[in-house]
């Protein structure tokens, strides 16, 4: 399909960036631009980014579940959680799920597969109570991104709260250049890799009601809309760098509303995430600038600084991009699954969610989630050659 319509504020700050020697291009980012698929073209409402699609416009899971529904092949068993993975005798192979329903009853079925697609929380979580996957290693690596927002003022309209919520990107701060390979050596780190940087709006109508102040003024400061009509921001993801000591473990006391031990996080940045961010924020406000902005500011998530007078804020970002704690790789001392997503110690489950990403990189990680999904889905179909580089394997031969 086409591009869809360009965000006017989005236009504005991708030439501000051209002229800055950026190389800013249109998003790719699944919504149909023309009828597709039986689903229509976006409306450009505004409403991508925390919400679903009120006209299905947007290609999130429920055209593809509509679609392996009408096959007469799959069913939904809504609002129900799975407890526990079951292995047969050997160890070595599951035999399926016990699951409770959404009225507490448990029930067990029977697989010849196990896909395993919960996320980079829930997955470890659930590998964890079942005794799965090597202990020292699910659960840890977890990553999300590190974000760094520039924030312009604008003394204009900017129409920023219309459209798809991204429609230019641009990622120079991922190959660093000159500037960057300074500060890194500046900072005593060999690189700098940055991310991904959106350029959108910061907020739509919803976001600004709540956060303006309430009373008789807020219907004036809803109509100047200081942050949906006239705030532009760029979102860099950055890239978060693996560390073994960040991770999602079981509480040992706190328990869920099913009675299960509760997911537990242990995490923060590496000073490779803040030296990066220091760099780059100041730099995205000069495009910000260079566009027609009256003040700029950027600030981070988590903050660069933790600890804020007495306050200590959360360490965790806001990232709603959630990678690792099952990662894949060659070695189950180091990794929970092989590179066709199957896990070293059970070879008849399979991980298709982000959780088995051994780095977080500073792209969006939907793209390759799918990929990977649709590479293991076509081997477990017989479309796409199992090689087998399990030292398991190898030993057992």
């Amino acid at each position: 399909m086409p591009p869809g319509a360009d965000m006017f504020c989005a236009v504005l700050t991708s030439e501000a960036a051209i002229r800055l020697g950026f190389h800013p291009y249109r998003a790719p980012t699944g919504v149909n631009s023309i009828e597709y698929d039986g689903r229509p073209a976006c409306n450009n409402c505004g409403f991508c980014a925390y919400f679903g699609c009120p006209i299905e416009a947007k290609g999130d899971p429920v055209a593809m579940l509509r679609h392996a529904l009408a096959t007469g092949h799959c069913e939904i068993r809504p609002e129900s959680n799975v407890t526990e993975i079951l292995v047969d005798g050997t160890g070595r192979r599951a035999r399926g799920v016990r699951y409770l329903d959404a009225d507490g009853t448990e029930h067990e079925v029977s697989a010849s597969t196990v896909i395993l697609g919960a996320g980079a929380f829930e997955t470890p979580r659930l590998l964890l109570r079942s005794g799965l996957g090597n202990p020292d290693v699910v659960g840890r690596y977890l990553m999300y991104h590190f974000q760094t927002y520039a924030l312009g003022i604008f003394p204009f309209g900017l129409h920023s709260h219309r459209g798809r919520s991204v429609t230019h990107l641009m990622d120079d701060p991922i190959v660093p250049d000159g500037p960057a390979d300074e500060a890194a050596r500046d900072a005593d780190l060999p690189y700098f890799r940055g991310g991904i940087v959106e350029h959108g709006g910061a907020a739509h109508v919803v976001m600004e009601a709540i956060y303006l102040p309430p009373g008789e003024a807020h219907s004036r400061f809803m109509l100047e809309s200081m942050m949906r009509e006239r705030l532009a921001a760029f979102t860099m993801q950055g890239e978060d760098l693996p560390q073994v000591t960040n991770r999602v473990d079981l509480d040992p006391s706190v328990r869920d509303v099913w009675g299960l031990p509760a997911g537990r996080v242990t995490y923060a940045p590496h000073r490779h995430e803040a030296a990066c961010a220091a760099h780059w924020g100041p730099r995205l406000e000069a495009v910000l600038r260079d566009a027609g902005a009256e003040r700029t500011f950027w600030v981070t998530s988590p903050p660069l600084e933790h600890a804020v007078g007495r306050r200590q804020p959360d360490p965790t970002p806001t990232s709603r991009h959630v990678m690792g704690t099952a990662r894949m790789g060659t070695d189950p001392r180091t990794s929970v699954c092989d590179p066709w997503q199957r896990l070293h110690d059970v070879e008849n489950v399979v991980i298709t969610d982000a959780s088995v990403f051994p780095t977080s990189t500073g792209y969006g990680p939907t793209l390759t989630l799918v990929a990977l999904a649709l590479r293991a889905s076509r081997a477990l179909a017989g479309l796409e050659p199992l090689r087998s580089t399990r030292p398991a394997d190898a030993h057992r031969a």
